[in-house]
């Protein structure tokens, strides 16, 4: 039972959380590079709450999406970074939660924790070129940025 009521609460809080620092490395280099985002959402699927930009959507602990406004405009190295962005903030924040908390790895003491090592296979897992059900991996569209004919 334990083991249950552990998955719901990782896939309903942490993994939207999780997203929610992804996506926001994401907006920040597009910000940082002067774009403008139109759509930034958590999760995937119809709509269930929206505010501007952001949005929620019905299965929010399915990943997200940032969709800036003309990334046509943006070099290569800008685009890479915006690929790159939410791996960035994902790998930033386990590691420095990781130092607050003196964590171990694959040792699950906490929430905390399991925020922890999720963050980092979600590293892992972005920069594998794939596509899944949900998307496209930041990988692949790295890979597909530099290996253009």
């Amino acid at each position: 039972m334990d083991f249950l009521i552990n998955f719901v609460i990782i896939a309903l809080f942490i993994f939207p959380f999780i997203a929610l620092i992804h996506e926001s490395g994401h907006a920040f280099f597009v910000k940082l590079f002067g774009g403008e985002i139109s759509e930034f959402a958590i999760g995937n699927g119809e709509i269930l709450w929206k505010k501007n930009a952001f949005a929620i959507k019905k299965a929010y602990f399915v990943g997200g999406c940032v969709v800036p406004k003309n990334i046509e405009v943006f070099s290569n190295t800008q685009k890479a970074f915006f690929f790159l962005g939410g791996v960035i903030f994902n790998f930033l924040s386990a590691f420095v939660f990781g130092l607050f908390t003196g964590y171990e790895f694959g040792v699950f003491r906490n929430y905390l924790d399991s925020f922890i090592f999720v963050s980092y296979l979600n590293v892992v897992i972005n920069l594998v070129p794939l596509t899944t059900i949900i998307g496209t991996s930041d990988g692949k569209k790295l890979f597909e940025l530099y290996n253009t004919k």
